[in-house]
């Protein structure tokens, strides 16, 4: 066996034995009930996928121990546990574990009906480390607040126990109400759960500890998760802190520890360590880059942690095989939780067991499930996340001739689904190669943060294994359609980017996103997008000075790049907003850093012409201006393709289009995924 401690069990307590050493971390799904039950949720559907999947335990995150906003599991009522028995079962069945982790935001909730969120003290806006939306002034605690949140958190224990869950873990972490006990940077109490010292300030987890420990089944698992170092502000947790607590917390009855980590400042990393390096670190982050790339960044902590106490010891985050199998042999930790990976492939513990980590669906990094304005939670790289009965897999009823054109991700996965359900499909693209602009976006995107290649190395790996007949460097026209007589056509070809109606559009120095892909094809074939971006820090021909005109995803991504190469970059956007299509966790990090690396944002500016060397523009008011160039990028948002459709319609009897060929959001990869599985999974 290749990962042999990866798949040896591990006695957690005398109770209860791991089968392996892979286990769900705990993430709000936000995929309950609207009242916070779990039976028949989708919630509920995608644990029990992630069961099947080979995991040896489950972390329900996002447990509400009070009535919360937001489509939380409840634990703040008996009402709750015939649910959640249900959920145990359908979990369990498969030989996994299944935990509760109850969660309060602390000084990280939204102020409610005026109300500053609760915090162990009390901070004004200047003494908080983020400064709105990311924090916002608490209230410290008083007394009894602290016994009624206790009693919240043992109450929810007991209900998790009596439902038949096999633990709780108690969160401590990610800058939320129990964190902030634990760190200076939000506790400034003198009284007994101060920070003056480690009993004071693990008190109010110890205490909960004890409590629990009192009311619950001997064999019901008590656990907790800390923050094993912090970053980017005064009073952040140390290493030296964090061991500690963990040595406190054992002795309170802590049966394993769950080390995590936690990133302040003006562009926090929060609770993800993905994204600290978007687009660059922060000067305080450099020396943890090595650990980043390595074995991961709380992997240390984890480390450290491991050598003081005796309960079993958990790491995460950027987690694969040969990285979690590394840590395990090293002696860094007992666990590996997997979160976002389970997410991209609920079977990524099967498919590593046996020998397949080609056929592994690899975490992107995209951030999209993160993003608030994709409620409920989606995944770019596993459409069926939280829409598991919706598309499920399922052979079809009557079998048809399929054409997809367009083999971009959208229609690669649209014939992949479609041929799986038992349809015969032939997939054409007038390019030579598979793939679409995926490769493109991976060389400007670049492969150390988000990586979109896993996306293109699993769909051409899956087409290969399919029956899906290839037809590249073919165009689809009227005649082949009456020739070939298909049953249906799924439409998957780009969208059009049109060049605006501008005075010099039409100049040798101004480039689209036709011609760049275009441009790109040859090199990115020969050398592949890993090679070609690394080499554009040294030749690229663009000119010293570009103006960027779009100011979404395309055009930022761009300047970005542009910038990373010495360009001076000036960005035009007609709109009020930039941005659009990236998501928050990138956004709120990509807007101060093209701000520091004088990349100048002009909104609500129309482009009136475009010359040799400058464009002019208008601003809001009215005012003409300059902009000096070598090279003009237009970077817009695509629109919907809609010449091919009208030729074809007519010559079949249904025609489906899909993905770029929609245009706008459809485009981004997130949304072409889930459109190619939807008609894959509804022919």
């Amino acid at each position: 066996m290749k990962y042999p401690l990866t798949f040896s069990p591990l006695a957690l307590t005398a109770h209860c034995t791991l089968k392996n050493r892979l286990l769900k971390s705990g993430q709000s799904t936000w995929l309950w009930n609207q009242d916070g039950s779990a039976q028949n949720s989708r919630a509920a559907d995608l644990y029990e996928r992630i069961a099947q999947g080979g995991a040896a335990a489950i972390i329900l995150g996002g447990c509400a121990i009070e009535e919360t906003p937001g489509i939380y599991l409840g634990l703040w009522d008996d009402k709750f546990i015939a649910g959640l028995r249900h959920l145990a079962h359908r979990v369990q069945r498969h030989d996994c574990k299944l935990f509760a982790q109850f969660h309060h935001s602390g000084p990280a909730a939204w102020p409610r009906l005026g109300a500053p969120p609760i915090s162990s003290s009390t901070l004004n806006i200047d003494e908080i480390p983020m400064k709105p939306p990311l924090a916002n002034p608490c209230q410290g605690m008083t007394r009894q607040q602290i016994r009624q949140k206790q009693q919240q958190i043992v109450d929810a224990c007991v209900r998790a126990d009596r439902a038949g869950l096999d633990g709780m873990e108690i969160h401590a972490a990610h800058g939320y109400l129990l964190n902030s006990f634990l760190s200076r940077v939000w506790n400034r109490r003198d009284d007994e759960y101060g920070c003056q010292n480690v009993e004071n300030r693990t008190r109010i987890v110890r205490e909960i500890l004890y409590a629990a420990r009192q009311r619950c089944r001997p064999e019901f698992v008590l656990g907790v998760r800390i923050n094993g170092r912090e970053y980017g502000a005064a009073g952040a947790i140390t290493i030296t802190e964090a061991m500690e607590n963990a040595v406190a917390l054992e002795q309170a009855g802590a049966q394993f520890i769950n080390v995590a980590g936690y990133g302040y400042g003006n562009a926090p990393f929060r609770y993800c360590p993905d994204y600290f390096p978007y687009p660059e670190p922060d000067d305080f982050m450099l020396p943890y880059m090595a650990s980043w790339h390595d074995k991961g960044l709380w992997t240390d902590s984890a480390r450290q942690i491991r050598k003081v106490v005796n309960v079993a010891v958990i790491t995460a985050g950027r987690m694969d095989e040969d990285r979690a199998e590394r840590i395990l042999r090293d002696g860094d930790a007992d666990l590996i939780g997997l979160g976002r990976t389970l997410w991209a492939d609920p079977d990524f513990p099967r498919k590593v067991l046996q020998g397949h980590p080609e056929d592994i669906m690899r975490c992107t990094r995209c951030a999209s499930c993160e993003d608030p304005v994709t409620q409920p939670r989606i995944c770019r790289v596993n459409p069926s996340l939280g829409r598991e009965r919706e598309l499920a897999i399922l052979p079809a009823p009557h079998p048809k001739r399929i054409m997809v054109i367009g083999a971009g991700p959208a229609g690669m996965e649209a014939a992949r689904v479609a041929a799986l359900r038992g349809h015969r499909v032939t997939l054409y693209d007038r390019a030579p190669v598979l793939g679409g602009r995926l490769r493109l976006a991976a060389m400007i995107k670049g492969c150390d943060v988000e990586n979109v290649l896993p996306i293109y190395d699993w769909l051409t790996t899956q087409l290969a294994k399919s029956t899906v007949t290839l037809r590249l460097r073919t165009e689809v026209t009227p005649e082949r359609v009456q020739r070939e007589q298909p049953d249906a056509i799924v439409l998957a070809s780009s969208g059009e980017y049109p060049l605006p109606a501008i005075s010099g559009i039409d100049l040798p120095h101004v480039l689209s996103i036709k011609q760049l892909a275009k441009r790109a094809m040859l090199p990115l074939r020969l050398l592949g997008p890993q090679l070609l971006e690394r080499l554009t820090h040294f030749y690229l021909p663009v000119g010293k000075r570009v103006v960027v005109l779009g100011g979404q995803i395309e055009g930022l991504q761009g300047a970005v790049f542009l910038r990373k190469r010495g360009r001076s970059v000036t960005v035009v956007e007609s709109g009020a907003q930039v941005g659009n299509g990236i998501p928050e966790r990138y956004l709120q990090r990509l807007l101060p850093w093209l701000q520091r690396n004088a990349v100048t944002l002009l909104t609500e500016t129309r482009v009136l012409s475009i010359q040799r060397h400058q464009v002019i523009v208008c601003d809001q008011l009215g005012q003409r201006h300059t902009l000096p160039c070598d090279t003009v990028m237009v970077l817009m948002p695509q629109v919907p393709a809609r010449d091919l459709a009208e030729a074809l319609s007519p010559h079949v009897a249904e025609l489906h289009q899909i993905g770029s060929a929609l245009g706008a959001e459809n485009g981004l990869l997130k949304h072409a995924l889930l459109d190619g599985r939807r008609i894959g999974c509804t022919l």
